[in-house]
């Protein structure tokens, strides 16, 4: 009865009924590496009340649950990569595991939502239903949450870009006042090889070219230190 009513592939994920049967079909997780490609996995439900699944000798509703909990572990530990993630590529690599798995819990919950209107006596269906859209809510929390993290991030990056530029155009506008102020003194003296007596020439050499290199080395210490200060990052958590 079912078997006229299903192709070579298992389709999408949904619930189909005849002659009291009642046949699930969901997909498994989504593989990393090809997450368009699903694993179609069958649950079917017969009239007395009984389930059997495929790849599991079970009769009862256990098989569905545990696929459904199969799910809810997956998005428990996308939620663990979430709370640590602080970088952009972090949220972005989450929001690109979560798109795959929002896709089969939405599904999955629509067609779990199909089959309790198909078997409105089952129960414990009821209950693997709403774990089912628990799985949605969930993931799509992620999602949302991801996003906003991952504008947060962009946001504070173009901050800092923003603050680091500031501080370069300080430094350098400085550095352009005082070379502005030493260039003509210094264009002039190489121009006309202006070499002063200063009294220094003979004595206790080479004592003066140090004290001269000293003091210029503080000099430029002092210049450095009148630089504006690059301001620290701002704790992003």
């Amino acid at each position: 009865m079912f078997r006229e009513r299903l192709g070579a592939r298992a389709g999408r994920q949904r619930a189909m009924a005849a002659d009291g049967h009642l046949l699930v079909i969901l997909h498994g997780l989504p593989h990393p590496d090809a997450p368009d490609q699903n694993e179609a996995r069958l649950f079917w439900r017969r009239p007395d009340g009984g389930w059997r699944a495929q790849g599991s000798g079970a009769t009862a509703i256990a098989p569905l649950r545990a696929h459904v909990e199969e799910l809810a572990t997956a998005i428990d530990a996308l939620e663990g990569r979430a709370a640590k993630a602080q970088r952009a590529r972090d949220w972005f690599a989450i929001m690109h595991a979560a798109a795959p798995l929002a896709r089969v819990a939405r599904a999955q919950s629509a067609a779990l939502q199909e089959a309790r209107e198909l078997a409105k006596g089952d129960r414990d269906l009821i209950t693997v239903r709403d774990a089912a859209q628990d799985n949605e809510r969930s993931v799509e929390l992620i999602a949302g949450h991801a996003r906003a993290g991952l504008d947060y991030a962009i946001a504070a990056a173009a901050e800092d870009n923003a603050r680091q530029t500031e501080h370069v155009v300080a430094s350098q506008h400085r550095l352009n006042r005082i070379a502005a102020t030493f260039l003509p003194i210094g264009a002039v003296g190489s121009l006309l090889g202006v070499n002063l007596r200063h009294g220094l020439e003979g004595w206790q050499a080479p004592y003066p070219f140090w004290i001269v290199a000293a003091v210029a080395l503080l000099v430029g210490l002092a210049v450095r230190a009148s630089l504006p200060e690059r301001k620290p990052d701002d704790d992003r958590g």
